[in-house]
């Protein structure tokens, strides 16, 4: 995933290098003008892209440390945590994205920071995460952390150029969350505990709203409230799974149709499982 700094800030910069002051004030290391403001973050945008962070560092944080009415300013913060995006530092730009995002609420990048928040979350996950199996993918906290920031994101800037690659993420993390939960029922469903097995994919359900859009996570909830003999949650799951799921799957059908013929959750055999 390309983490360069976007071609909109890019465009925000150009459109705004006309801009005119007075011959440079320099006061120590904080810029004082926009004209001295302008050469330094030019420069340090420079040898961002050139992978050369130590200028870039020391070029961008004089910028950083001028006055917040010179437009530069909050364009060298945003410009510092590319920098630790770009050399892998995840959680200190999710550190650094997120100090932006609660101080320039009225910054036309912020859509860009609540982004780049989030895709440095996914990205601060340990590189073997994501090849281990769901069960064991014990530590969920930066998978529901990574789908709350891609949220977030996406309810508050839907027209971001941003938003298909958000929901690419998020899809991802919601599968995630998904698997895990899924591998979890199942462990009570072997052990003959299927109450436990359905409130968990319940409260998945309603922690992470879309995993609800999940056929297997809908499924596996209605075989355990099924094999809890839970009739009316069974019902209800039902209604919910035809309207989603209109064909579905075989022996979801079946269950449903048992209960509400029957008014008694069943099952053709014990050994089917909506994993399989």
């Amino acid at each position: 995933m390309d983490v360069r700094p976007s071609a909109l800030v890019v465009t925000i910069l150009i459109s705004g290098v006309s801009a005119c002051a007075s011959a440079p004030e320099v006061k120590g290391d904080r810029v004082t003008t926009l004209a001295q403001a302008r050469e330094d973050y030019l420069v340090g945008l420079t040898a961002l892209k050139e992978g050369d962070y130590l200028t870039a560092r020391e070029r961008l944080q004089k910028v950083a440390r001028g006055p917040s009415y010179i437009a530069y300013t909050p364009l060298a913060r945003l410009r510092l945590a590319d920098a630790l995006m770009l050399e892998e530092k995840y959680e200190e730009a999710a550190e650094a994205y997120r100090s932006f995002t609660q101080t320039a609420l009225g910054d036309p990048n912020l859509h860009y920071a609540h982004f780049r928040l989030a895709e440095a979350t996914v990205r601060s996950m340990p590189a073997d995460f994501f090849l281990l199996p769901p069960a064991d993918r014990k530590d969920q906290r930066p998978v529901r952390a990574a789908i709350k920031a891609l949220d977030e994101f996406l309810t508050r800037f839907p027209d971001s150029p941003y938003v298909l690659e958000a929901q690419q993420m998020r899809d991802r993390m919601v599968r995630i969350a998904g698997s895990f939960e899924m591998e979890v029922a199942h462990f009570y469903r072997t052990r003959d505990r299927p109450q436990g097995a359905a409130r968990r994919l319940e409260r998945l359900v309603r922690d992470i709203p879309a995993t609800g859009r999940l056929e297997e996570v809908r499924a596996a909830l209605i075989e355990a409230l099924a094999a809890a003999g839970d009739v009316e949650a069974l019902e209800s799951e039902c209604a919910r799974y035809r309207e989603r799921f209109p064909v579905g799957r075989r022996k979801v059908r079946v269950l449903c149709a048992s209960a509400g013929r029957d008014g008694i959750p069943g099952r053709a055999d014990g050994s089917s499982d909506s994993r399989r």
